[in-house]
């Protein structure tokens, strides 16, 4: 039976020792073995050689941790020989379960929403308030249950430098600040690059080009003069792995929308138009169901990166972003695809 415990399920190491495939014994060091040193401290052994430079285990399988281990195997009636493999990690395993109460339980994956079309009557009207967005419950309560020591030492591995680097190659830059605003537990919003998202993704690149047709038939609806418009909803879309591995990391699905201050003015040619646009994001920051990713030996999943809110160690915020755009066009004819570049760049 595969290991039931979260924090040791997402350890490759783990799971190689739970299969002998090596065992883990003295000389080695590593992640791994915190998270050993970690259940054996949360189910009442000492270690304070281990733990005595910060307070926190240091991942080295010495000779204190190997007597631990052994005293540990005397207690349980197993084999003692202060080696962590099969049957010693089965039993680790059990007691974590135990201890911690019901194991989260994966979501099934579930199949991101269909590319976007262009909506067939989106609907912009006369205003500047946005949208209302209601967004996805998350993984519930922040802070509702105690704090587990394997979940601080996972937390504490994946700040390490170089858990970070390695999944910044793994993953991409912007996923991997999108999950440290996450492990930094504040709560706070954070404004997202949008301008590289949509410059890197070509579905948002057509969001936001169907975005901005709409505004378009709209304005060209309008009366000489100036006006604020807004969007009456939001629309959903989706960043695919596919299509950026790092922005389906960072965000994946997401809320979107626009506004501005349009110009219509009469001249003898027929009508002119310029829309000063805002482009609009909005994003709850949560796995969604499924999603999974091994980064230097750490699974990380949905269900155990839901886990660090509910142990109240990292807190889901809202992910905020928008771009700006003047657009200039004739009545009848198309906006030049030059004015939907970021300023600056070049096409």
């Amino acid at each position: 039976m595969p290991l039931q415990y979260p924090p040791f399920a997402a350890s490759t190491r783990i799971q190689d020792a739970y299969r002998n495939n090596p065992t883990m014994k003295r000389r080695e060091d590593g992640p791994g073995v915190v998270l050993v040193q970690m259940a054996l401290l949360e189910l009442g052994y000492k270690m304070p050689i281990s733990t005595r430079k910060t307070g926190k285990p240091d991942g080295i399988y010495g000779d204190e941790t190997h007597n631990v281990v052994f005293q540990f195997q005397k207690d349980k009636k197993l084999k003692f020989d202060g080696i962590a493999g099969n049957k010693t990690l089965d039993k680790l395993d059990q007691l974590m379960v135990a201890k911690s109460g019901k194991i989260p339980v994966p979501s099934p994956p579930v199949a991101p929403p269909t590319p976007p079309a262009i909506p067939p009557s989106r609907d912009y009207k006369i205003g500047t308030d946005d949208p209302t967005i209601t967004p996805d419950p998350g993984s519930g309560v922040w802070g509702a249950k105690s704090a587990e020591l394997s979940y601080i030492a996972l937390k504490q591995i994946m700040l390490d430098p170089t858990f970070i680097g390695t999944a910044t190659l793994t993953i991409g830059d912007d996923a991997v600040k999108h999950l440290l605003q996450y492990l930094g537990n504040s709560g706070r919003p954070y404004t997202i690059d949008l301008e590289g998202m949509v410059d890197e993704v070509p579905t948002a690149k057509k969001m936001m080009e169907f975005e901005v047709d709409q505004a378009k038939a709209f304005v060209e609806t309008l009366p000489p003069g100036v006006h604020q418009i807004t969007s009456r909803t939001a629309e959903s879309s989706y960043n695919y792995k596919k299509e950026s591995k790092n922005w389906f990391f960072a965000v994946g699905g997401y809320s979107v929308w626009g506004k501005g201050t349009a110009t219509v003015t009469d001249t003898p040619t027929g009508k002119e138009y310029v829309l000063a646009f805002e482009y609009k994001f909005f994003d709850r920051y949560n796995w969604d169901n499924g999603k999974a990713v091994t980064i230097a030996g750490i699974t990380v999943t949905d269900a155990f990166m839901g886990e660090f809110h509910k142990q109240g160690l990292a807190r889901e915020y809202d992910e905020i972003g928008s771009l700006r755009r003047t657009f200039r066009w004739k009545h009848g004819g198309l906006i030049p695809l030059g004015q939907f570049d970021a300023p600056g760049s070049r096409s």
